[in-house]
């Protein structure tokens, strides 16, 4: 798969990630004023005019990027040296995960041991008699 593909499907997926979170967005923003409510309501299943203008917007937003030559070289810079990364294999991946999650349960023992003596000491020292 060529950098200039690679590209491509990146601007269009995170066009659309970011045209449904707008969605949400301007869901939110046109249902608060009474004036802008109706384009609130669904036009055709679960499509609002919300979700129409969110989507174009993020697509707008990703043809300007795509058409603008800065920010394109910049993004075949990316996806050219994330070709050059040596990804960890699945053995390498599983013995790390593991290692986080004994250092986390570990590091949550230590500070849960730690939260104990320093609440039983607060304790006495304002109260003596407990």
């Amino acid at each position: 798969m060529t950098n200039q593909r690679i590209v491509s499907i990146g601007y269009i997926v995170l066009a659309l990630l970011a045209g449904f979170f707008l969605e949400h967005v301007l869901l939110a923003g046109f249902g608060t004023f009474s004036v802008t409510q109706p384009l609130t309501r669904p036009l055709y299943n679960d499509w609002t005019w919300s979700s129409i203008i969110g989507l174009l917007v993020a697509f707008a937003t990703a043809f300007y990027l795509w058409s603008n030559p800065k920010s394109r070289e910049v993004s075949f810079e990316i996806v050219a040296e994330l070709r050059k990364v040596s990804w960890p294999g699945l053995a390498e991946t599983r013995a790390a995960t593991i290692a986080v999650i004994v250092a986390s349960l570990i590091a949550a023992a230590l500070l849960g041991l730690f939260d104990v003596i320093w609440q039983y000491l607060t304790d006495k020292i304002q109260n003596p008699t407990v």
